[in-house]
């Protein structure tokens, strides 16, 4: 039992919790996220729920935030409904057995999010997970691993592909632009050339040692414009005043880089502006910062994220979150979504607007999109989807 990290089972009883608020029965007129608004079927629902994640890299003794994520939908729920399952924790990576979690009653929703681990080492008792009734939360690293499994995909690439799909709609030559952590811009280039038969003119990786403006104007004004500054300066011995003539050939701009980055290069455009170009950005996920509707220095950019990343308003038991992580909201819409599967009637009816986006559901599939949005004028402009 010691190589059974956590087997705790959590009897959370809220029986101190009287007349508690109802937080699912609240509309936001202009929120993106909403609770579904339909009569659960509580006998149907699972009394036994395994969560199985791995241990939590910076601090073996605390909880993942997916897992946080989970347990808050859970108490929420709970409070509302008398809804008191037993909740059971298991750490992936230290469980040698499959023993413990076998059991054909108990639902099993298994976090697989971590793409530097080879769960090839646990497919044996992920296969036998997958005979009961169980729900896998991958990134879509792991999706093709566990493409058989009913599983639930939230990650990066999949809405920088549909913000290139976005694109598509108004674009046809574009500057790729990625940072030293993303390292995907041949990937974005080979995308949008194989998917929709349009040019990638530049390819660029953006270097904090390089300033903004230098990388902009080599990239985006004319050979001819720069060449013929030069010569002038070398003539005159002083500056020359220079209206610089920007390229013709480009009409999009795609970063692929964190927010903080984007913020820096977005005002280095200014100098160097071409009339019509947009400017999309697919952030790197890698922090987990909030897009502000009044930042500036993101004025007139496209961009996509989930939901919880936005300001919007959300659900009152989140009123309280300080630190708001995109794992934590996959734990948050993965509980909801156990409740659906079990508890919901016309089930492919129902559109659930999640912390991590719209989410549908289609036969065994389960189908989600996050949100397009531009920054404008101190407001989110939301974009029509695809």
């Amino acid at each position: 039992m010691k190589n059974l990290l956590i087997g705790i089972t959590l009897l959370i009883l809220f029986s101190c919790s009287s007349n508690p608020k109802n937080t699912y029965g609240t509309s936001f007129e202009e929120s993106l996220i909403l609770k579904p608004q339909i009569n659960y079927k509580l006998n149907s629902l699972p009394k036994d729920i395994n969560v199985l994640y791995f241990t939590n890299p910076g601090n073996k003794n605390e909880l993942t935030e997916e897992v946080k994520g989970l347990l808050t939908n859970y108490y929420s729920f709970s409070k509302k409904y008398s809804y008191f399952p037993r909740i059971k924790l298991f750490r992936l990576d230290q469980l040698n057995t499959c023993s413990y979690i076998l059991n054909r009653n108990t639902f099993n929703v298994v976090f697989l999010l971590n793409d530097t681990l080879d769960y090839k080492f646990y497919e044996s008792c992920l296969n036998r997970i997958n005979n009961q009734n169980a729900l896998f939360v991958v990134d879509s690293f792991n999706k093709n691993l566990f493409n058989n499994f009913r599983n639930f995909s939230v990650d990066r690439n999949q809405d920088k592909y549909r913000l290139l799909k976005f694109m598509n709609s108004s674009s046809n030559s574009v500057i790729v632009i990625d940072n030293e952590v993303t390292k995907d811009k041949y990937e974005i280039g080979k995308y949008w050339e194989t998917n929709f038969k349009k040019e990638v003119t530049e390819y660029r990786t953006f270097n904090k040692s390089e300033s903004s403006e230098k990388l902009f104007s080599n990239l985006l004004l004319s050979e001819q414009s720069i060449e013929r500054k030069r010569r002038l300066s070398r003539i005159i011995s002083k500056g020359v005043e220079h209206n610089p003539r920007t390229r013709e050939d480009i009409d999009a701009l795609f970063l692929s880089v964190n927010t903080q980055e984007a913020r820096s290069l977005k005002p280095a455009l200014d100098y160097v502006y071409i009339e019509g170009m947009k400017v999309f950005l697919a952030n790197d996920w890698k922090e987990n910062i909030i897009f502000n509707k009044t930042d500036k220095d993101l004025e007139n950019v496209i961009s996509i994220d989930i939901p919880f990343m936005l300001q919007t308003p959300l659900p009152e038991e989140l009123d309280n979150i300080k630190n708001k992580t995109r794992n934590f909201a996959i734990g948050y819409d993965s509980f909801e979504i156990v409740l659906l599967l079990k508890g919901a009637k016309n089930l492919n009816k129902i559109t659930y607007k999640g912390l991590t986006g719209n989410i549908t559901f289609r036969e065994k599939d389960i189908e989600r999109k996050s949100t397009i949005f531009k920054i404008q004028n101190g407001s989110y402009k939301y974009l029509n989807d695809i």
